[in-house]
């Protein structure tokens, strides 16, 4: 099924904040009316079809100066290049079960950065062909939550993540390619729960780590290369609850009967191991 802009009733909206479209089909046109609503706080757009959606007719970045949120769905997302200007003034953004988003890898530091200064909940799931994110992804001075996980693809974090000064909430989880945590990690001065769950290729963190002084929370379960600990943990003097495995659970055992007698150890069983792949 579709839905083409000659279908669309012509439809006065021009003082709503929010508009929440939900369909089923392969390909949508958006409501021509969208870019008269200049006061458009919110918009959600979500496929419950069994395939990603096409979607034509987004408006141009001017005419949407006051969105504050956009989530959206099962989606063939458009170039990130061309609406990068209507970002600047997103705080909230969420993509999920959403294709598109390899064309993050044409941005460039010089020309034409991703930049979203004002963003407080970043939000990426299911992101199939995610393989990086762009320059200036980090430059968030305001973001308290970054998630992305469930993107397999993705191997690497960007080296400056410690701009993220503000972050008090990190998911990473199920992202099965990430092979490391950048060393700047260690400058989420206000980071309070960590998730690196089902990160099947993660061998180790870095030492950096022990300099998050507020770290509350650490999600490590079914981390099945992760095999050792750095030294710094023992620095973690704010974490309260550890959730992992059997076999790295007993370096936490050790390190709460020594320094952190307050620290909660979780070990959970595991239910997926890529262990064989060692042989």
């Amino acid at each position: 099924a579709s839905m083409e802009e000659d279908q669309w009733c012509e439809m006065n909206f021009r003082q709503a904040e929010a508009l929440v479209l939900n369909f089923s089909a392969s390909n949508y046109f958006l409501p021509s009316f969208l870019s008269s609503m200049t006061k458009l706080k919110v918009l959600i757009v979500l496929n419950y079809g069994s395939k990603r959606a096409t979607v034509n007719g987004l408006p141009a970045p001017s005419s949407l100066t006051q969105l504050r949120t956009i989530r959206l769905e099962r989606l063939n997302v458009p170039s990130l290049q061309e609406q990068s200007r209507a970002f600047q003034s997103l705080e909230k953004l969420s993509l999920s079960l959403c294709e598109g988003l390899g064309n993050m890898s044409r941005f460039n530091s010089t020309q034409s950065s991703l930049k979203l200064p004002i963003m407080l909940d970043f939000n990426l799931d299911h992101c199939c062909d995610l393989e990086e994110l762009p320059p200036g992804i980090c430059d968030m001075s305001s973001v308290e939550n970054w998630s992305i996980t469930n993107c397999h693809l993705l191997q690497k974090l960007p080296d400056d993540m410690g701009k993220l000064c503000s972050l008090r909430m990190l998911r990473l989880s199920a992202c099965l390619g990430l092979k490391e945590l950048p060393d700047s990690i260690g400058k989420l001065g206000k980071l309070e729960y960590l998730d690196i769950s089902l990160c099947e290729c993660l061998k180790e963190l870095p030492e950096e780590i022990g300099q998050l002084k507020k770290l509350q929370v650490l999600d490590m379960r079914e981390c099945s290369r992760l095999r050792k600990l750095p030294k710094s943990v023992e620095g973690l003097k704010s974490l309260k609850h550890v959730i992992c495995d059997e076999k790295i659970g007993q370096q936490w055992l050790r390190v709460k009967n020594s320094v952190l007698k307050e620290l909660r150890v979780e070990i959970v069983d595991a239910h997926f191991s890529l262990d064989w792949l060692d042989g």
